[in-house]
């Protein structure tokens, strides 16, 4: 299998968990998928992350308190809160890029989990000044999201995705572009 193919399977066969299995991250798992987090594009390389982990149960279970009660919160035994500095990048029509590109840094991380046969699922419902609180970050950097990361506990099934007619279109918007 080329390398290309092998991104292909992973991005075209992502699941979503059900739940995490109650076993850890092998370190050196955990730190090739930080690695990645890091190494992600950003605008001008000013790479504007701040990737806070959490292994500690009570903090896990207080962050996902915050997360309302989100069950995959839960059951990680990894939480990577991904924040920002809002010092970034700012394009020429005024755009900040730093929400862009901690998202990528994110999404970098989950396809590297996802290569080494470990789960990755985004969260972005919580409660910010909680999460704050029990990690101390300060009030003037972002929090963009949270990756949970864990070995797969069961799987949701693929959803169906809407045809490509409809998601995508070439040289201009079209008329029929179906939102």
């Amino acid at each position: 299998m080329s390398h290309l193919s092998r991104v292909f399977q992973l991005l075209r066969n992502r699941q979503s968990v059900r739940g995490f299995e109650d076993r850890p991250v092998p370190p050196a798992s955990l730190a090739r998928i930080l690695d990645c987090g890091r190494y992600a594009p950003s605008a001008k390389e000013d790479q504007p992350w701040t990737f806070v982990v959490v292994q500690d149960p009570l903090k896990r279970v207080r962050l996902a308190a915050e997360a309302f009660h989100n069950p995959l919160a839960r059951s990680a035994p990894v939480l990577i809160v991904a924040c920002a500095r809002i010092h970034s990048h700012v394009s020429g029509h005024g755009r900040p890029s730093h929400p862009v590109d901690v998202a990528a840094g994110v999404q970098s991380m989950a396809l590297a989990a996802a290569d080494m046969g470990l789960a990755a699922v985004w969260i972005t419902g919580y409660r910010e000044p909680g999460i704050r609180q029990i990690l101390e970050i300060p009030t003037d950097v972002p929090i963009v999201a949270i990756l949970t990361i864990g070995y797969p506990d069961g799987f949701s099934s693929l959803p169906d995705r809407r045809p490509e007619e409809q998601v995508v279109v070439w040289e201009n918007w079209a008329k029929e572009t179906n939102w």
